[in-house]
């Protein structure tokens, strides 16, 4: 009885350090996402309607959750209206820690944004219906030129630029939509705010692309989260 008892004791234990650090690996595999998250939401502009936390650490009647009005504004409790519409969630946080910091010592201000409210993506060019597209689940681009009412029998399907915002501006590729359609090629998942432009003739050298098109584009670049695409450094994806 003994030696079986020491056997459970062992068996138990041994469950109970397996669990332990499952549960520490799910922790870490949960902190790296919520890094890699905080990570994204920094290249993010917030837009009105998006819904947005506000934790304030150890000053839990601070913390709110809050969407942004049409105005661009939240209302902050001790500060009143806030501009956080053209902001990343990090530029709101500093803009937040300094005004607590006038009624709290050193308060910890974390900003997250918990609903998007449009996410978008433009298509342009030769399509018979150019315009932005709300980007709801995964879009691609012969997706979304289909959604834009298709090809216009001028465009060059085989010439389509996708702009991506990028570290230092625009990155621009060239896709084949014509091996797409025609050859089972894979096509590619749109992110939000891409511009995909069909045009008329092919393109030769893609880094001139901006400079040749960028009239018109100067619509959709008015938007807060479009504005990439006048960056002075564009860099070509292969």
């Amino acid at each position: 009885m003994y030696m079986i008892a020491n056997k459970c004791c062992l068996t138990i234990a041994a469950a109970m350090l397996m669990l332990a650090a499952t549960a520490g690996s799910a922790r870490q595999t949960t902190a790296a996402a919520e890094t890699k998250a905080s990570s994204d939401e920094g290249d993010y502009t917030l837009q009105s309607g998006d819904e947005i936390e506000i934790k304030v650490f150890e000053i839990p009647e601070l913390s709110d959750r809050v969407r942004i009005r049409p105005d661009g504004k939240i209302s902050a409790l001790l500060l009143d209206d806030v501009q956080a519409a053209g902001l990343a969630p990090a530029e709101l946080d500093d803009i937040l820690t300094k005004g607590y910091s006038a009624f709290y010592f050193n308060p910890r201000v974390t900003v997250i944004v918990r609903g998007f409210s449009n996410q978008r993506v433009y298509v342009g060019g030769e399509v018979n219906q150019p315009g932005m597209l709300q980007l709801a689940g995964e879009l691609s681009a012969v997706g979304a030129v289909m959604e834009a009412g298709g090809f216009r029998q001028t465009a060059r399907r085989s010439s389509v630029i996708l702009l991506r915002k990028g570290d230092d501006g625009p990155e621009i590729r060239r896709l084949n939509l014509d091996d797409v359609l025609g050859k089972g090629a894979p096509d590619i998942a749109l992110r939000p705010f891409d511009v995909v432009f069909v045009p008329r003739t092919f393109i030769a050298k893609a880094n001139l692309f901006v400079q040749q098109y960028i009239r018109d584009l100067l619509p959709v670049a008015t938007n807060a989260n479009f504005t990439y695409i006048l960056g002075e450094r564009a860099s070509v994806i292969p």
